[in-house]
């Protein structure tokens, strides 16, 4: 498994409690290859993909594109069997809009990106979080994850 972090943007941050929340996160969902490629963007190239493919003129925290799935007209190949030979997907976060909400949050940015990187992910793996219980079910997840892989833990 490889985690590919990009940075398309001019701030600069530590990436590693980014990294070891990925692949705590991974190891305990089962996922043991494939790769993740996270992208470190701004704001306009984010609403660009948003308006894009969800339909939203605006931009938004985090992004995920699955590579698992590829839509064939009105049928779906479901590729998770070439697990290891395949990429998981595509994470972007916007820092800009990380940088707001580390700060509303009272949390550091590499908190907050740890925690957008880890939700992206877990869309990729097929979570959810169109409903109530599906939102609470990732926030909880996704913080859990980013806790136990706070830097100086042991866990991961």
């Amino acid at each position: 498994m490889q985690i590919t972090i990009t940075n398309r943007q001019p701030h600069r941050l530590k990436r590693s409690w980014m990294r070891r929340a990925i692949r705590l996160l991974l190891r305990q969902e089962g996922w043991s290859k494939g790769d993740v490629s996270i992208v470190l963007t701004d704001d306009e190239e984010v609403r660009s993909l948003n308006r894009t493919y969800r339909g939203k003129d605006e931009p938004t925290d985090v992004l995920s594109f699955s590579l698992r799935e590829v839509a064939a007209g009105e049928t779906t190949v479901d590729l998770s069997s070439l697990e290891e030979e395949l990429a998981l997907g595509e994470v972007y976060i916007s820092i800009p809009t990380a940088m707001r909400q580390a700060q509303a949050g009272e949390r550091t940015l590499e908190e907050e990106v740890a925690f957008l990187a880890v939700h992206g992910v877990l869309h990729l793996l097929g979570y959810e979080d169109e409903s109530q219980e599906g939102y609470e079910q990732m926030y909880r997840r996704g913080w859990e994850v980013v806790h136990a892989a706070r830097p100086g833990s042991d866990t991961v």
